[in-house]
């Protein structure tokens, strides 16, 4: 294994590491005051999560490549993502490139499929919408942020275990009657 490989990799664990620390800290103890209180600000802060965690992949196999674009769109999202590729890193003002990205991230309250991301925003994305803007009326906004918390604690332990395996045949999880891909 090259050494560019192995700080790639050690790279990827550590920004792996600081979204389940994140996620831990959640579901320990619930801030009552939180940071993401702007749409705009989440979809910046993941758009720069989002390209640090794809910067240099292909220092990776194809196999790790492949893996990791599908956990960065699970995490983040289509549209962050999409953004990553279109966007060089270092642009100050993502807001108005993207602003109907970012007004479709946004769930509605009562959304059925917001717990488990069926329409593809991301579960980070939706973790901090669900902690965020707390003048919004959004009555399940506690279970939401719990239920996504679990969730990307799941992809990610399934991320951090990658192997070849898992891109030839992909770890699915079963949450009620629905069935998702990492």
């Amino acid at each position: 294994m090259s050494y560019a490989r192995s700080t790639r990799r050690n790279t990827l664990d550590e920004l792996v590491a600081r979204v389940r620390f994140e996620m831990r800290l959640h579901l320990a103890e619930p801030a009552a005051t939180s940071q993401y209180d702007e749409l705009a600000a989440v979809f910046t802060l993941g758009h720069h999560e989002c390209a640090a965690l794809l910067a240099d992949r292909r220092a990776l196999p194809r196999w790790e490549r492949r893996l990791l674009t599908r956990f960065a769109r699970r995490l983040y999202g289509s549209a962050i993502v999409s953004s990553v590729a279109d966007v060089p890193p270092g642009t100050a003002d993502l807001a108005r490139a993207f602003p109907a990205e970012i007004a479709w991230l946004r769930p509605g309250s009562g959304d059925p499929g917001v717990r488990y991301d069926l329409q593809g925003r991301g579960l980070l994305t939706v973790f901090r919408l669900a902690v965020g803007a707390s003048g919004e009326r959004w009555p399940d906004r506690a279970e939401v942020a719990s239920a996504v918390a679990r969730n990307v604690l799941a992809c990610s332990a399934a991320f951090l275990r990658r192997s070849p395996w898992h891109v030839m045949w992909p770890v699915y999880r079963v949450r009620g009657l629905r069935l998702w891909r990492l």
